[in-house]
């Protein structure tokens, strides 16, 4: 009788440790841009470490405001490492891991393609622009840099009919027709094309927004968000970044360009 009960005993303990284990959960929020890799490595990685891997996407500086409200989540992926500067200066990060460029790209809808076919047409008058959000989202940031190198930011700010949260909503609404042009991520662009035509931002405007896993104090299982954010920055993990058109970060990209004079 002792031995058989001390093998339910086991037994028993086995279970709970198997529930135990299979109740492990990371909350992870990730800027919408980046929805597609996030996606596909977050699943690879509930399958290997038998965790339920919860993820929350929105633009990045919302996200970053709710992590600031709510004190939870494990790991943070935003558009751009600087939406993580404000969590760094309040002692909030463990480990911050740069990953890919999450570049711009001008996408103009088919129906405007013949009215803008440079930089310079943005400007026209009539012209409807859709622009991020500086505030919301990573390459909302970046498309103000833009306009700040072109000389044309008061020409072409008169012409921006809308400003969006996530650069997934800007992308509809230039595929849509709801706006003739919009700044938009490269992948996004992918998505659309058969809707959507590109035209050049010249070189030198610009420098991508590094994207990058943040590993954050408030996580429940520190060892775990590490893992997971080293999963995403593995050489299996930036290919799956690149398969979705986003280039790995380069020393390089770190820097930025220097503000234009005008």
């Amino acid at each position: 009788m002792r031995r058989w009960s001390r093998v339910v005993l086991c037994g028993s303990l086995g279970l709970l440790l198997v529930h135990a284990a299979a109740a492990a959960e990371l909350l992870v929020f990730a800027g919408a841009g980046l929805r597609s890799p996030v996606q596909q490595l977050a699943e690879r990685f509930q399958q290997r470490e038998h965790v339920a891997v919860q993820i929350e996407y929105g633009g990045s500086g919302a996200l970053l405001n709710r992590i600031r409200e709510s004190g939870r989540g494990d790991v943070f992926v935003p558009g751009s490492l600087r939406y993580a500067e404000p969590l760094q200066a309040g002692n909030e990060v463990l480990a911050v891991l740069p990953l890919v460029q999450h570049a711009p790209v001008i996408a103009v809808n088919r129906a405007a393609a013949q009215r803008i076919e440079t930089f310079a047409d943005l400007a026209k008058p009539g012209v409807k622009i859709g622009l991020g959000d500086p505030q919301a989202m990573a390459l909302g940031r970046t498309a103000a840099e833009i306009l700040d190198h072109s000389g044309l930011r008061s020409e072409i700010e008169a012409n921006v009919v809308v400003r969006a949260a996530t650069v997934k909503q800007l992308a509809l609404y230039v595929a849509d027709g709801d706006v003739d042009a919009a700044i938009i991520g490269a992948t996004d662009y992918a998505e659309h094309a058969d809707k959507l035509v590109l035209r050049p931002i010249p070189a030198g405007w610009f420098k991508p927004e590094i994207a990058g896993a943040v590993v954050l104090r408030s996580s429940a299982d520190p060892a775990l968000a590490k893992r997971f954010a080293e999963f995403m920055a593995s050489e299996e993990g930036l290919t799956t970044f690149e398969h979705f058109g986003f280039p790995r970060a380069t020393a390089a990209d770190m820097a930025m360009p220097a503000p234009a004079a005008h």
